[in-house]
């Protein structure tokens, strides 16, 4: 394939008690299976705290904010861990969710890209001392009353990046914790979705999503 994978995520934001969050705590409530192997990291500039995964090329990253799982393994399923946490703390207050893949290919494939992104004018700085970076392509596809997918392609001098997001909105929902949990383990369907909403928009060719979770 022409783009590569390069990390996935899941973002959940909401009111997060981040100290209720400890490696026996995600293996008694079957969040992390017994016997994954845990690194904990502290963060020193703000509140917060990062356990690795390194079986999964995966990272936990909790705080007051937010809760986030991310990976570079593109067959683990972010999701699925979000789902588990967020089950076990049902009175949490979450407002939104997004499930997210980036991808990563050479300048030359840009000559494989949709004819409105290989023929966009490539305008001139007005001045000498300027040079353009980055062209960037977005869109945004509602999908429902609460979700949205975006897809953007950004082009630089020495690499294309391609980011596929869904994003749901959590804060108007009669039971928010379950829906944000029923959105997560949509995690490799809204990757799928999001990577054919790439293709058609700009042309890009990506690596299929796996059918089954690595946890």
């Amino acid at each position: 394939m022409a783009f590569q994978f390069d990390k996935s995520n899941c973002i959940v934001v909401g009111t997060f008690n981040m100290y209720i969050f400890h490696p026996q705590w995600l293996v008694q409530r079957n969040v992390i299976d017994e016997g994954t192997e845990i690194g904990i990291e502290t963060n020193v500039r703000q509140p917060g705290f990062r356990f690795r995964l390194p079986k999964f090329q995966a990272r936990l990253h909790v705080a007051p904010t937010q809760l986030v799982v991310e990976s570079q393994d593109p067959s683990f399923n972010c999701g699925e861990v979000v789902a588990k946490a967020l089950e076990k703390l049902p009175e949490t207050p979450v407002f939104a969710l997004g499930n997210n893949a980036f991808y990563k290919a050479e300048p030359s494939e840009a000559e494989n890209l949709s004819p409105a992104i290989r023929e966009f004018p490539l305008a001139k700085p007005p001045s000498p001392t300027q040079s353009l970076s980055q062209r960037t392509f977005h869109a945004a596809i509602k999908r429902g009353e609460h979700e949205i997918v975006n897809v953007q392609i950004a082009l630089k001098d020495d690499l294309i990046e391609l980011a596929c997001n869904v994003h749901t909105e959590l804060e108007s929902r009669p039971r928010p914790s379950e829906a944000a949990a029923i959105a997560a383990r949509r995690f490799f369907n809204d990757r799928m979705e999001a990577q054919s909403l790439a293709q058609h928009y700009f042309g890009a060719l990506t690596p299929d999503a796996p059918d089954h979770a690595r946890i």
